[in-house]
């Protein structure tokens, strides 16, 4: 009786023959775990700067509205700027033109008081733009001038 020599096919069970070529399954999870990781860090990433490009615009949008307050104060007659102490918030809000009748985005309070530095002749004017982020944090904006009475001569 003559022993038969195993086949190369049943060689091969265990290892790779030279030259096969492709991956195992355990090399393909692997690859596939490293890719979904990455992905959930760029998504992560890309969540994050969604988020600060909107607390960028809420912080423009504010600057722009104390100094459109502080403008409006400037140009108003003298007589019309009396000292005052803090005034009670008003609300502004603004909107996102969405191509149909436009959304609220944010509502920022602004304030303002105006002081003598000296009298009847310059008045410092203090404005402030407050607002709440989504996440809760409080922001707030100043901007001051000082005017001179240039009305009386």
């Amino acid at each position: 009786m003559t022993r038969e020599e195993p086949s190369e096919k049943k060689m091969c069970v265990r290892g790779r023959r030279r030259g096969q070529s492709g991956f195992s399954l355990v090399e393909v999870m692997v690859a596939f775990t490293i890719l979904g990781v990455g992905l959930l860090s760029v998504a992560a990433a890309q969540v994050k700067a969604i988020h600060g490009t909107r607390a960028g615009r809420h912080l423009s949008q504010a600057g722009l509205v104390a100094q459109s307050q502080l403008d409006q104060l400037t140009r108003s007659p003298w007589t019309e700027i009396a000292p005052t102490g803090w005034t009670v918030p008003i609300a502004v809000e603004t909107t996102v033109v969405d191509g149909a009748a436009g959304a609220v985005e944010q509502t920022y309070d602004v304030r303002w008081q105006i002081q003598d530095v000296l009298a009847n002749e310059t008045r410092s004017i203090d404005v402030q733009v407050a607002w709440t982020e989504a996440d809760g944090r409080n922001r707030t904006v100043a901007a001051s001038t000082i005017r001179f009475n240039v009305e009386d001569d």
